[in-house]
C-alpha cells in the first residue's frame, strides 16, 4: 500500500493512461492507469439514431449506449442523451468536434466534452489535488476533507532555476548563447553551451526537487532553454520533470486577450511531469496567496497548483461551478446556448446600471468613518438565491421573491447553483479573516488565504454577466446590482436618520462624518447589518481624509482619495503612487509628500503642512534639473494594447515599439515596455527615448517633460487646495532658470 498527497496527474497519449504522481514519506511515486472519458449527447430522437449509424462505422469508439440524464440546471428532470466513449484519449476531442460539425453546429448539444482530464479523472474516483490517499493494488481511498479548514501539506522540496546569458549586447536574445545557469546557489558554466545546459538538467534530476520556482521563466527561461536546444540538438535531453519520457515543451502558447477593458498577454506555459514550475513574475495567485493561497485554491477546485498559478480567479470559480453540478449529477453543456430575453429600451436603461454611485463631496475633510459590507455581491447572490436557473423560473409566482426596479422574479423552491458554490466560499474566507487578525494563528499565511478567495468572490459576479461564461446570465448581473442599489440606499436612510452625514458612497462602501450623532458608528453598522441581512463593517476612522476632483470637470472622482486613519495608516487610491506605469522617483515623491501629511491630525493642522509639502515637490523638481536622480528611476511602464503598425501618433511609446523592432524584438499586445523619455519634442525615434535595457548612468533625460509631470503629481494631491499642474510648473520651471531654490 501507498500512501501520500496527490502531486500531478495528466494523460499519456502514447500509453493511453492517466499518470497519478503521490508525494509519499519515500518520496514520489508514479501510478499509471486506464481511462477513458465518456461525453454526452442531447437531440431529437431521429437525428440521435442516425448519429448511432454514422458512429457504429467508427473505428475509435469503445461504447455507445443512451441513458436519461439531467442536462438543464432549472429541473431535475431527465432527458434521453447518447452516452459515446471514444476508444482512446487521443481521440475524445477529435471525435466530439467531428460530431459537431455533422451537426451542423447546433442539431446536436453535447455535454462534458471541455472538462479538464486530470480534474475529471480525479472527481471520476472521488479524489483532489493535494488530497492524502493511500492506493492498494491501484484502487484509491480518500483520507482527506475537500473543504477542509485544517489539513496536512507535504513538507515540499524546492529550487530555483535562473537561465543567463553574456551582459553583451544589453537586450536579451535567443540568439546569444546561454553562458550560466544558476540553481539555488549553484552555478553552472562550462567550456561550451552544451555542457552548461546538460549539466544543469542532470543536477536538477539529482537533486530532485518537488517543486521549481522561477521569475520569468515562462517567458524567458524556458523558451530561452527551448530555443537553444533545439538550436544544439539537444532537445531530448532537456527533461525538467520527473516523467524521463516528456522533454521540455509549451503546454499552451503565448495569447494576448482583453480583460475588464484592458489588454493583457499570457506567456506560454512550461509545465513540468511530475513536478511543479512556478514562475512567480507571471503567477496572479502566487503573488496574491503565495504556495499556502494556491495549494488551498487548487485543493478545492480540484486544479492542479502548477496549471492555476497560470490562471486567474475566474478560472477557479468556473471550475468550482462545474464540480458542483457533477456532484449534483448534471451534464456539462459544451457550449453555452442560452440567450438573453428581450428587452424594450425602457426596460435596458432601468436595467443595465451597474451599482450605486455618490460623487464625493471634493476637499478636505476630519473625523471620517469608512463603513464596507462584507463581500457584497455575493453575499446578495446567496441572500436572493440568484442563480442562471432560479431567474425567471417557471415553477414560483411573479410575486414570490421579486427584483427591485426591474420586476425579475427569483424562484424560492429551490436553491440555485451559484448560492450553493458561494456559501462554503463565504464561510472559509471569513474565518480566514478571522485567523489572520488572531495571534494564535499564522496571521501571515492567514492574510494570504483569505486574500486568495476574495479574489474569488470578486470575479463572481462578473462572471454571471459574461457572454462566454458557462453559467453567466445577464439578468443575474442585472438583478445582484439591482439589489445592491436597493441595499445601500436602506443603508443610506439609516446612516442620515442617525445624525451622520454621507459623504461619498460607491457600490459597497460609505464615507460618512457625525453631524448630531444619536448613536457611535458601531451600533449604527450591526443596524444596518441586521436591517439589510448582509454585514457591513466598520472598515476604519480617518483622522482626515481628501477626496480629489477630476482634473477635467472639476466634480468628485469617484475612486481618488487619500486620508490618514486613527492607527495611522495612510490610505490611497487612484493617486499616481498606485498606478503601475508611473516611474519610481514620482512615486516617492507623493509617498513622502503624504508623510508630511501624516503629521498632521486634524483639518487645521494639514492646512499649516501644504507648504512642507509643496517644498518636498520643489525639492524633488531641483534633483531632476540637477541631475541627481539615476535614469533607472524615472523608467515609464506602459503596458501596450496594440501593434506598432496601429500607432498613428509618433508618440513615446511607438518610439520605444521602434527601438525594439531595430533589435527583432517585437512585443505583443499586453506585454509591458519600459523607456524613459529622452526629449519628447525630437523627431526621431531614437532621440525620442531610451528603451529600459540601453539605459546607462549616464544616458540624457528631457527635464521640461519629468518637470511636467511632476507638477501633475503635485496637482493630483493639492489640486483641491487650490494649485493647479499649470502652477506648479512655473514654480518648477522658474526654479530650473534660477538654478536652485525658490
Amino acid at each position: 500500500m501507498i500512501r501520500g498527497f496527490i502531486f500531478d496527474v495528466y494523460p499519456d497519449y502514447r500509453k493511453d493512461v492517466m499518470v497519478t504522481w503521490l508525494l509519499t514519506k519515500q518520496g514520489a511515486v508514479s501510478i499509471e492507469e486506464p481511462y477513458h472519458p465518456d461525453f454526452f449527447v442531447s437531440a431529437s430522437k431521429s437525428n440521435l439514431q442516425d448519429l448511432v449509424t454514422y458512429l457504429q462505422q467508427l473505428p475509435d469508439i469503445n461504447h455507445i449506449q443512451f441513458k436519461q440524464k439531467k442536462t438543464k440546471l432549472a429541473s431535475d428532470q431527465t432527458h434521453h442523451v447518447l452516452q459515446i466513449t471514444p476508444s482512446s484519449l487521443s481521440h475524445f476531442r477529435p471525435l466530439a468536434k467531428q460530431i459537431d460539425r455533422w451537426g451542423k453546429y447546433h442539431i446536436y448539444q453535447l455535454y462534458n466534452v471541455d472538462l479538464r482530464i486530470p480534474t475529471r479523472y480525479l472527481h471520476h474516483h472521488g479524489l483532489f489535488f493535494n488530497a492524502f490517499v493511500s492506493v492498494d493494488n491501484k484502487r484509491f481511498s480518500l483520507h482527506d476533507d475537500q473543504w477542509a479548514i485544517d489539513y496536512e501539506v507535504p513538507s515540499f522540496s524546492v529550487t530555483t532555476l535562473h537561465v543567463e546569458q553574456s551582459k553583451k549586447p544589453a537586450l536579451f536574445s535567443f540568439e546569444n548563447p546561454i553562458t550560466t545557469i544558476t540553481i539555488d546557489d549553484a552555478c553552472f558554466q562550462e567550456e561550451n553551451e552544451v555542457d552548461t545546459i546538460l549539466t544543469a538538467v542532470r543536477h536538477i534530476q539529482k537533486q530532485n526537487p518537488d517543486i521549481v520556482f522561477t521569475q520569468q521563466g515562462d517567458s524567458i527561461a524556458f523558451p530561452f532553454l527551448l530555443k537553444r536546444a533545439e538550436k544544439k540538438g539537444i532537445t531530448k535531453h532537456l527533461i525538467f520533470g520527473r516523467d524521463t519520457k516528456k522533454h521540455l515543451y509549451p503546454m499552451k502558447q503565448e495569447s494576448s486577450y482583453l480583460s475588464y477593458g484592458r489588454v493583457l498577454h499570457r506567456p506560454a506555459f512550461y509545465m513540468l511531469a511530475g513536478r511543479i514550475h512556478i514562475d512567480t513574475t507571471h503567477s496572479f495567485f502566487h503573488g496574491e496567496g503565495g504556495l499556502s493561497g494556491l495549494i488551498d485554491l487548487s485543493r478545492c477546485s480540484n486544479i492542479s497548483f502548477q496549471l492555476l498559478s497560470r490562471l486567474g480567479p475566474g478560472t477557479a470559480i468556473s471550475q468550482i461551478q462545474v464540480n458542483t453540478a457533477l456532484d449534483q449529477g448534471y451534464l456539462i453543456p459544451w457550449k453555452k446556448t442560452r440567450p438573453e430575453i428581450w428587452k424594450t429600451a425602457a426596460h435596458l436603461l432601468a436595467s443595465d446600471r451597474g451599482g450605486l454611485i455618490l460623487d464625493p463631496v471634493v476637499g478636505l475633510h476630519e473625523n471620517v468613518i469608512e463603513l464596507d459590507f462584507a463581500s457584497l455581491y455575493p453575499n446578495i447572490m446567496v441572500l436572493y438565491n440568484i442563480s442562471p436557473e432560479t431567474m425567471l423560473c417557471s415553477c414560483c409566482l411573479p410575486s414570490d421573491q421579486q427584483v427591485p426596479q426591474l420586476g425579475y422574479h427569483i424562484c424560492v423552491k429551490k436553491e440555485g447553483l451559484l448560492p450553493t458554490v458561494l456559501k462554503p466560499i463565504l464561510q472559509r474566507r471569513f474565518l480566514f479573516k478571522a485567523r489572520s487578525k488572531n495571534k494564535m494563528y499564522d496571521q501571515q499565511r492567514y492574510a494570504k488565504l483569505q486574500q486568495t478567495w476574495k479574489w474569488v468572490l470578486i470575479v463572481c459576479f462578473g462572471y454571471t454577466g459574461y457572454r462566454n461564461a458557462r453559467y453567466g446570465r445577464i439578468e443575474c448581473h442585472e438583478s445582484i446590482t439591482a439589489f445592491s442599489r436597493d441595499i445601500l440606499i436602506k443603508a443610506i436612510e439609516m446612516v442620515e436618520s442617525a445624525g451622520y452625514q454621507v459623504l461619498h458612497g460607491i457600490v459597497d462602501s460609505l464615507w460618512i462624518q457625525p453631524k448630531s450623532p444619536s448613536i457611535k458608528p458601531l451600533q449604527l453598522a450591526r443596524m444596518i447589518s441586521m436591517k439589510t441581512g448582509i454585514r457591513i463593517e466598520m472598515e476604519g476612522i480617518f483622522h482626515w481624509i481628501v477626496f480629489l476632483p477630476s482634473k477635467g470637470t472639476g466634480v468628485g472622482a469617484l475612486n481618488r482619495y487619500y486620508g490618514l486613519y486613527d492607527h495611522r495608516e495612510i490610505k490611497t487610491r487612484g493617486i499616481e503612487l498606485r498606478q503601475h506605469n508611473t516611474p519610481f522617483f514620482f512615486k516617492e515623491v507623493q509617498k513622502q509628500m503624504l508623510q508630511v501629511f501624516s503629521e498632521a491630525t486634524d483639518a487645521s493642522a494639514f492646512a499649516k503642512l501644504i507648504s512642507p509639502a509643496v517644498q518636498v515637490l520643489l525639492n524633488a523638481g531641483k534633483d531632476i534639473h540637477t541631475g541627481c536622480i539615476h535614469p533607472n528611476d524615472v523608467v515609464f511602464t506602459t503596458r501596450i494594447s496594440k501593434q506598432i503598425s496601429s500607432y498613428k501618433v509618433e508618440n513615446v511609446v511607438k518610439a520605444a515599439l521602434q527601438q525594439l523592432a531595430q533589435y527583432d524584438i517585437h512585443l505583443q499586445p499586453g506585454q509591458l515596455l519600459r523607456y524613459i523619455v529622452q526629449n519628447s519634442k525630437a523627431k526621431h525615434f531614437s532621440e525620442k527615448v531610451c528603451i529600459q535595457e540601453l539605459v546607462t548612468d549616464e544616458t540624457p533625460i528631457d527635464v521640461r517633460f519629468y518637470l511636467h509631470f511632476l507638477a501633475r503629481c503635485g496637482e493630483t494631491l493639492l489640486l483641491p487646495f487650490g494649485y493647479t499642474a499649470d502652477m506648479f510648473e512655473q514654480m518648477l520651471l522658474h526654479q530650473w532658470k534660477q538654478g536652485g531654490d525658490l
